[in-house]
């Protein structure tokens, strides 16, 4: 009876958000330290109480050698001992993380979440029960302020998010420390846990203690009340863009001026949605890319503008606005204007724009895609900024005869909808730069440049 009075005390986040109903299947993330450790213990006392069952989950991500061997080793003797059901997995992160063209943690987290997710489907359970903390969550609501981040950001760490529940998200670090300790657990310890080269680790042992000891002995607290609030008015505003979106919807599309005229936070929520609706996530999608496609609307003229991922645009043709696919983006609205040497070059219809500015002899110096220099001496005529035409044809930088564009495009695994909204730049005779695609042999800087275009393409 004290052991399931215990199990309650800790898990105040069960009744709060009504996260379990009886008969739920529940599958437990247990990685073997102190949190997880917790979690599955407290909800295996209160099993019978709460009317569930549980099923053991742990995913192997080879990261700390060994030590993950004998995590995985720790909790199959765990369930054992409870009763329980397990599934195990093993990934090498390490070298999944290249592939994925992640980060260590992220690929970790990603592996981890698909792991989660086909298990559930697999045994038929309806949650996913892991062990995020108070503490956790408040750590991420101080790394998402300093990263730079939207009302999502600041509700970090949802309590319920789809079948995944949080049962300690209401618990301190302090409580799960005096749990374990009275009901005398095992548990791993994490050495990552420790390593200040993690931004989080250095929210952990040096920021919050700060902050508590110089300004608020509280913070934690104040933190979490914040990721509440935040959390509940995301989802409302979450709420009021589906009934925004029909408002302003047209067939297939969105009425641009209609769209302008709701509140910012609505067009930016109605924005992401439709993002993520495409996407599938939100992951790399900014708020200075979300606003980008909003201060393009204001100003009333065409333009695609491509997204994270480089699969999704956002376009507006004439009154009529859409998240599209590069399966369904409309053709690029044809241009061809002036180059300002110097000054700044809008083109719209790409939503692009080119820098431009001579300068004296810069040498080979090594340029991201989207610069260029050019040899200003080699230039004949004004420089224009056009649209692809059919049969465009540019010497390669490092070549000597004229290729096809179309035949550059190809060579560089540059998908169709991209190449009709690239910008094309010529002088009175030759194509002499495609920005983030090639530049010309024939207007390369040599060590007898006297004056050098330095052009920089930005979207």
């Amino acid at each position: 009876m004290e052991s399931e009075e215990q199990g309650r005390d800790i898990l105040p986040a069960l009744t709060r958000f009504c996260m379990l109903c009886p008969g739920d299947r529940v599958l437990a993330a247990v990685s073997g330290g102190p949190d997880s450790v917790t979690m599955l213990h407290a909800l295996h006392t209160r099993a019978d109480e709460l009317g569930i069952s549980l099923h053991v989950a742990h995913l192997n991500h080879g990261i700390r050698g060994e030590a993950s061997n004998l995590d995985e080793d720790f909790v199959r003797e765990l369930a054992q001992q409870f009763g329980l059901e397990i599934t195990v997995k093993r990934v090498d992160v390490p070298r999944l993380r290249v592939e994925m063209r992640m980060g260590e943690e992220e690929a970790a987290r990603t592996l981890r979440y698909k792991f989660l997710q086909d298990t559930v489907t697999i045994i038929g359970a309806k949650k996913i029960a892991v062990g995020h903390n108070a503490d956790d969550r408040a750590e991420s609501v101080l790394l998402n302020v300093i990263r730079g981040t939207g009302i999502d950001g600041l509700g970090a760490i949802r309590p319920v998010r789809g079948n995944i529940i949080r049962p300690l998200i209401g618990t301190t670090r302090a409580q799960i420390e005096k749990y374990i300790e009275e009901n005398r657990l095992p548990f791993r310890v994490d050495q990552s846990n420790l390593d200040m080269s993690y931004s989080r680790n250095r929210v952990r042992h040096e920021l919050i203690p700060l902050l508590e000891t110089s300004y608020n002995p509280q913070i934690r607290a104040a933190l979490n009340r914040l990721a509440d609030i935040a959390t509940e008015q995301s989802e409302l505003t979450s709420q009021l863009s589906g009934s925004a979106l029909a408002h302003v919807a047209l067939s297939g599309s969105m009425d641009a001026e209609l769209f302008v005229q709701m509140p910012i936070a609505l067009q930016r929520q109605v924005l992401r949605s439709e993002i993520e609706r495409l996407k599938g996530d939100l992951v790399d999608v900014t708020l200075e890319q979300v606003d980008r496609v909003l201060e393009a609307l204001c100003e009333s003229a065409d333009f695609t503008i491509t997204l994270p991922s480089g699969r999704i645009y956002a376009v507006r043709k004439g009154t009529t606005f859409r998240i599209s696919t590069a399966d369904v983006v409309p053709d690029t609205v044809p241009f061809d204007q002036l180059l300002e040497i110097p000054g700044a070059t809008r083109i719209p219809a790409i939503n692009m724009t080119i820098d431009a500015e001579v300068t004296g002899n810069l040498g080979a110096a090594k340029l991201p895609a989207n610069e260029a220099f050019i040899d200003f001496g080699s230039v004949r005529g004004m420089i224009r900024v056009r649209s692809l035409q059919h049969g465009d044809r540019i010497v390669p930088l490092g070549m000597k005869g004229s290729k096809k564009l179309q035949d550059v495009f190809v060579d560089k695994k540059i998908p169709k909808p991209q190449r009709a909204r690239v910008a094309v730049l010529v002088d009175a005779e030759k194509i002499i730069w495609v920005p983030g695609v090639v530049s010309s042999e024939l207007v390369k800087v040599t060590g007898d440049t006297q004056r050098v275009l330095h052009l920089i393409a930005r979207r």
